[in-house]
């Protein structure tokens, strides 16, 4: 039996506007699809969200390679970058009676420099354990030094919070270990572009740039560097940081094996993920949240400590039991443990404290916490800096601007570098860009019957805007006389909008775009599963990148099915990207051209060439890989289509 039916998708999410305004109007409110239910209001870093850990171990080992991967690409670093140079540089040192302070800096990539501290034991014996040390929004960043307050009464009157950062490492060299203690972009020696603005919209977002990513990148470069040194024992690389430096304690560990114990302070949440741009990156948290990455870490050695007066005020009760259960599954429940001390948001004496005596239990074998206990120092801290009028920042430092196109340039360039030139590159092209796609969409593969029954030997699936729904029907009657045993036509663009920045939004929710291809992947592989042997794919005006992406990420591929795209309908820039077409980290991805080598080896039709999107750079991977591309310079009627659509 024939059939056709008209969905319309978009109607839970739309583009750039909010619900309160569309209510105030008399509009209907927009609806999120968060992780599979419609809900009134978008997930955001304040909505309660935890994991629920997995019954195996592994089922656990295949969301942990999901959640890394996930993490790597809201990063900017999947695929994995090439490491430039360090071109490490002590500009200084300090010296103090039982430790030294080298005033270090690194090339962290071409023209972005990163200052830190090392603090190095003197008087003692190496190679030392070595700790990555990140730090949060203190005002003073890396070279914080707040006075400790008494220390509070666990079942008494709750604490000031306090942060001595310095301590740290100083507390730290004197009991045997290195501590490298570096800037945040923006803040301190490492000033080159604003901590609080830096890839501050949409746009490097897109992307894939960050700042979140910028310093994830910062903190494995770190721990290169910490390799390097032969002082370093590189068995024993560990890291700590409180509030945003511990935020970038446990994305760390979750993409960099080579740390082998960590402390995160205050930050493991699942009441708050983090407010700031270096703690929330493009895509990263749609699914996921701090508490399944803090699991990560499972079986390395893992300490939370907590407060009694912030967001990490339930992690005895909470966030720690539930990451102990994937600890659990190692028969490793005796390398994680968590200690809640009654301060507001704090890095204070007690913390400190819990946290060095952790790195000695695990790195020196010693389980007294008394001998980890700190002792007063005194330091000058203008002689901590990396930059002096001897030894300035170098000149080809760069600023916002051209540190981001540099980024985007690279991302451009590792790409052309895969694109495929035979069956076999194909392949490959698929297993990483084809995977970057997918999470820059967060298009899953279907499972069940999500939309309905379908069936029959050929059938198609119609995506279109609103100013082309008159040729879509035309089209349909045209496919549904040729044989054609089932038409579906959505309908794209009709709903609300919403504010795609706004909260960083796309760091937890599924774009409009994902959500609509998704409709269309469902609908084709149920097609296929239901009896289909060939579904076509037609986008027509703003429908066309929904269809171009959706043909090429359907299970297992479109084989004998064909795609038709409307070029006009295709963003042409960043702007026209965001405007209707956005996915974080979509253009890093290759966006439409990778999809058009994706469908490959299918039959593809582009018309109107001249509107101004050129598949013109990938046409020759497309032919190389068995790819068969049409292209018309100018519009397609429904007849011609269908015409096309039914040719041998």
């Amino acid at each position: 039996m024939k059939t056709n039916r008209l969905a319309v998708i978009g109607l839970l999410t739309g583009l750039a506007a909010v619900g309160a305004n569309h209510a105030a109007n008399g509009n209907p409110a927009p609806k999120y699809f968060v992780e599979g239910i419609v809900q009134d209001k978008a997930r955001d870093l304040d909505t309660h969200h935890i994991m629920t850990p997995p019954s195996t171990l592994g089922q656990w080992q295949t969301r942990r390679a999901e959640i890394k991967q996930q993490i790597l690409f809201s990063a900017g670093l999947f695929p994995f970058p090439d490491k430039t140079p360090l071109n490490a540089k002590v500009t200084s040192k300090y010296e103090l009676p039982d430790l030294t302070i080298w005033n270090v800096v690194l090339e962290s990539r071409p023209g972005f420099y990163l200052c830190g501290n090392l603090y190095v034991p003197k008087g003692k014996k190496g190679p030392f354990p070595a700790i990555v040390n990140p730090h949060g929004h203190w005002v003073n960043g890396r070279l914080e030094m707040q006075p400790d307050v008494p220390k509070a009464d666990p079942a008494g009157k709750m604490g000031a919070g306090r942060g001595n950062l310095v301590s740290i490492g100083i507390n730290l060299a004197r009991h045997g270990m290195i501590c490298f203690a570096y800037d945040a972009v923006g803040y301190n020696d490492t000033n080159q572009v604003e901590h609080m603005t830096f890839t501050k919209d949409l746009k490097p977002w897109l992307w894939g740039v960050s700042e979140m990513g910028l310093q994830i990148w910062n903190s494995i470069r770190v721990t290169d560097y910490l390799e390097s040194l032969s002082i370093v024992d590189k068995s024993r690389i560990g890291a700590t940081g409180a509030s945003g430096g511990g935020s970038q304690t446990f994305l760390l560990t979750a993409v960099d094996e080579r740390i082998k114990v960590a402390v995160p302070v205050n930050m493991v949440s699942a009441y708050m993920q983090g407010g700031c741009l270096c703690e929330n990156g493009p895509g990263l948290r749609v699914g996921t949240d701090n508490v399944e990455v803090a699991a990560v870490m499972a079986p390395r050695p893992l300490l939370l400590v907590a407060a009694t007066g912030d967001w990490s005020s339930k992690n005895p009760t909470e966030e720690w039991p539930t990451i102990k259960k994937v600890y659990d599954l190692y028969g490793a429940g005796d390398k994680t443990a968590v200690h809640q001390f009654n301060y507001q948001h704090n890095y204070n004496v007690e913390s400190r404290e819990a946290m060095a005596a952790w790195f000695g239990k695990w790195f020196q074998n010693d389980n007294n916490a008394e001998h980890y206990r700190e002792t007063p120092f005194t330091v000058d801290l203008t002689k901590m800096r990396a930059w002096s009028v001897k030894n300035p920042m170098p000149s080809n430092a760069l600023k916002e601007e051209a540190l981001i196109r540099s980024m985007e340039e690279e991302a451009s360039t590792r790409l052309t570098s895969y694109l495929p030139q035979n069956r076999i590159g194909l392949d490959s092209f698929r297993a990483t860009y084809g995977a970057a796609l997918k999470q820059s969409l967060f298009v899953t593969t279907p499972t069940g019957h999500t939309i309905g029954t379908r069936g029959g030997s050929k059938t198609a699936v119609i995506v279109t805007d609103s100013a082309n729904k008159m040729k879509a029907s035309e089209l349909e009657r045209n496919l549904q006389a040729g044989g054609y045993a089932k038409v579906e036509t959505f309908v794209v663009g009709t709903g609300p909008k919403i504010n795609l920045w706004n909260a960083f939004f796309t760091c937890y929710n599924r774009t409009p775009l994902g959500d609509n291809v998704q409709h269309v992947v469902n609908a084709a592989a149920e097609y296929k599963a239901t009896g289909s042997n060939r579904t076509d794919i037609i986008g027509l005006g703003d429908g066309a990148p929904v269809a171009l992406l959706g043909a090429a990420l359907v299970p297992g591929g479109l084989k004998s099915g064909r795609a038709v795209v409307d070029l006009a309908g295709l963003p042409t820039d960043d702007n026209g990207y965001i405007e209707k077409s956005y996915a974080p980290g979509l253009r890093r991805t290759g966006d439409f051209k990778t999809a058009a080598i994706l469908t490959s080896p299918s039959r593809l039709m582009f018309f109107n060439r001249n509107a101004g999107f050129s598949m013109d750079t990938v046409g020759s991977s497309i032919k190389a890989v068995g790819g068969d591309l049409n292209q018309s310079e100018t519009n397609a009627s429904a007849m011609e289509i269908g015409k096309w659509l039914r040719s041998k």
